[in-house]
């Protein structure tokens, strides 16, 4: 059985979320709070942990964070469960590391559709805030990527695809793969997407000399490094 710890400030939302997890086969332990749901990870591990942004005594994104440390979150999905739908606040919680980031409301068959997903999926490594691969510098707080001094201009998109790059590289990422690990999209989009996005990101790069980095694998996908 999947051991998932909840963690919601709002006693209703946190009943309807429970309800529906255990009824679909989950363990599920609720904490009102980080301070309780720290307290829980620093008992046992949980395969996943589903928590509001909003919480009274810590922000979601820094539980995240703390449970990404954790020896006991090492293998721990994290899922945003988040009255924030501003997508500056769905990009910030993606490039951090969360696997996967709901708005509410949220359907019952959306909520246990991405749960069943993100528990199928790899866990995600704990992943450090700046990343060197040759000269390219990223800084994931910074929300910037640099060449010595000079600034690689990117929009969220592309930073996002740059970030999952340099967490992976010489390693060869289909395209469908990138699509459920950048856009966290299993359907709806084909791609072809990537192929566009990926262009744009070379164009980027050209004018620091860095676009070979960015290697086209044929009939597979791309590798970085």
């Amino acid at each position: 059985m999947t051991r998932i710890l909840l963690v919601d400030g709002n006693p209703d939302d946190r009943q309807w979320v429970h309800d529906r997890l255990k009824a679909a086969g989950h363990e599920v332990v609720c904490a009102s709070d980080a301070t309780t749901a720290v307290e829980r990870i620093e008992k046992r591990s949980f395969d996943m942990v589903v928590t509001e942004w909003m919480l009274r005594d810590m922000s979601g994104l820094e539980l995240a964070h703390y449970v990404r440390k954790h020896p006991n979150g090492r293998l721990t999905r994290v899922v945003m469960l988040s009255g924030r739908q501003e997508a500056s606040a769905v990009a910030q919680a993606l490039d951090s590391g969360v696997d996967d980031y709901l708005t509410k409301p949220v359907r019952e068959e959306e909520l246990l559709a991405r749960i069943n997903s993100a528990l199928r999926r790899p866990a995600a490594p704990s992943r450090e805030n700046v990343l060197e691969v040759g000269p390219l510098r990223l800084d994931k707080l910074g929300h910037k990527v640099t060449v010595g001094v000079r600034e690689v201009g990117l929009a969220p998109v592309e930073f996002r695809l740059m970030a999952y790059f340099m967490e992976n590289p010489g390693r060869v990422l289909a395209r469908r793969h990138l699509l459920e690990q950048v856009w966290r999209r299993r359907g709806g989009i084909g791609e072809r997407t990537v192929d566009v996005h990926v262009r744009r990101l070379r164009a980027a790069l050209e004018p620091h000399a860095c676009e070979n980095l960015l290697q086209t694998v044929r009939g597979f996908g791309y590798r970085f490094g």
